[in-house]
């Protein structure tokens, strides 16, 4: 299906729907409106969302709590055992399944640019609720590998900081972090491997990181092993704090380091 345009007039919006008409990606329910242009407003309400009470190191939320009355958050045991390295703590939306989970693949293996306007707005939705929104000097997208790029055209998590920057009122947008050797996809590798597979893949250039907050904003977070990556390539160049945002956590955590 090609990439939807926004279209202002209901007039064309009509004309367009008549002629060229789109269907939710998940329930196949015809679209009669691009605000979304992928999935119908029920579906995407529907996507479950991170709530309190959750890990405030990790991110994930606390399943066995719900129900139970209790927001209080609290670490869960695999962050008491094994605590973050680099990172202050890690923030996703939503946990990686269902809609989500489609929406985050469409985006990024299948040209679906502007899935990242409903999924920044996700971020935004979840910083308001539940972040400092005012803590961070910059926001850093994971970067791709040069060659990677070239392959995709595009960088998600680069549209994902650009789209959820406007919750952030002192921080801008920074690419000062670079991925400088190319590594597999994560997903695709197993275990401990995961930790060697990006280490030393990520260098800092330029100075103006040294003592800012820093805000590092992908599209999943699997195991932690990339980000804790990026993060240790911030610590060395003098950031003084990273936290971690993702639009979505996989359940499934991986040895970290």
């Amino acid at each position: 299906m090609a990439e939807p345009h926004l279209t202002s007039n209901p007039w064309a919006l009509a004309a367009k729907n008549l002629c060229f008409p789109i269907f939710c990606l998940n329930c196949r329910e015809r679209l009669l409106t691009e605000e979304n242009g992928y999935f119908c407003p029920t579906c995407w309400e529907l996507a479950s969302r991170i709530e309190p009470p959750l890990c405030p190191s990790c991110g994930r939320p606390h399943t066995t709590m719900v129900g139970l009355g209790s927001r209080r958050n609290f670490p869960c045991a695999e962050c008491r055992e094994h605590p973050l390295e680099a990172v202050g703590r890690i923030y996703g939306a939503a946990m990686y399944e269902g809609v989500i989970a489609e929406a985050i693949q469409a985006l990024k293996f299948h040209d679906k640019h502007r899935l990242a306007i409903p999924l920044g707005e996700l971020l935004r939705e979840f910083a308001a609720e539940h972040m400092a929104v005012e803590a961070y000097d910059f926001i850093i997208p994971v970067p791709l590998h040069r060659v990677r790029f070239r392959e995709r055209g595009y960088n998600q998590s680069a549209l994902l900081a650009e789209e959820c920057a406007a919750a952030f009122p002192k921080a801008r947008v920074c690419h000062d972090l670079k991925r400088i050797r190319p590594t597999r996809t994560q997903s695709k590798v197993v275990g401990d491997k995961r930790a060697d597979n990006v280490r030393g893949a990520f260098a800092v250039t330029g100075d103006q990181l040294a003592g800012t907050r820093i805000l590092l904003v992908d599209d999943v977070v699997t195991s932690g092993g990339t980000v804790i990556e990026c993060a240790r390539a911030l610590r060395r160049a003098k950031a003084a704090h990273v936290d971690v945002l993702a639009v979505a956590l996989v359940e499934h955590r991986a040895a970290r380091t």
